[in-house]
């Protein structure tokens, strides 16, 4: 299952990177959203999954289409030239990149503790699954001020956005 679900948002990344048009990248963006969201339930955390495909592949694409529409009123204009150097350095970046990040997670304490306990022949304790209720108690305990302010945050991203819409207030 867990290569089933990572194909799926591989295989919806790359759709979306290679996509020239707009509406048809933000579909494969929903893809790679619900492959995401089926990571996560194999991760034994149902609200997280929940979340991911209500709030990004349902609200967050459905204003990014939005948007896109709303404001792409012309067609973008060709390049002039082709680039072939930009297209070796983005190739060369994106290697050491994936070899730096290899390298952070081959040599990270999660990792090396997993092998030690695998090593150890002991019985690996599967994580806890979460619930709506642990969710509500981290966000309101430790998080209140965060909340709060990504609230008033997209109370003011409403108030712009009619704003900018509304020619006459």
């Amino acid at each position: 299952m867990f290569l089933l679900f990572a194909l799926i948002t591989i295989i919806g990344a790359l759709a979306m990177s290679q996509q020239k048009n707009v509406i048809v990248a933000g579909l494969c963006m929903v893809l790679t959203f619900l492959g995401v969201a089926g990571l996560f339930l194999m991760l034994s955390n149902p609200v997280a999954a929940a979340l991911q495909v209500i709030v990004y592949s349902g609200a967050i694409m459905v204003l990014v289409l939005f948007t896109i529409m709303l404001l792409n009123s012309h067609e973008e204009e060709p390049a002039i030239q082709s680039r072939p150097i930009q297209r070796w350095v983005g190739a060369l970046l994106i290697a050491v990149f994936g070899a730096f990040a290899f390298r952070i997670v081959m040599g990270s304490k999660a990792l090396v503790d997993i092998n030690t306990l695998a090593d150890a022949n002991t019985a690996v304790r599967p994580m806890e699954a979460m619930n709506l209720a642990k969710v509500g108690e981290e966000i309101f305990r430790h998080y209140l001020l965060g909340f709060e302010i990504v609230g008033l945050l997209l109370l003011a991203a409403m108030v712009g956005a009619v704003a900018l819409t509304k020619k006459e207030l």
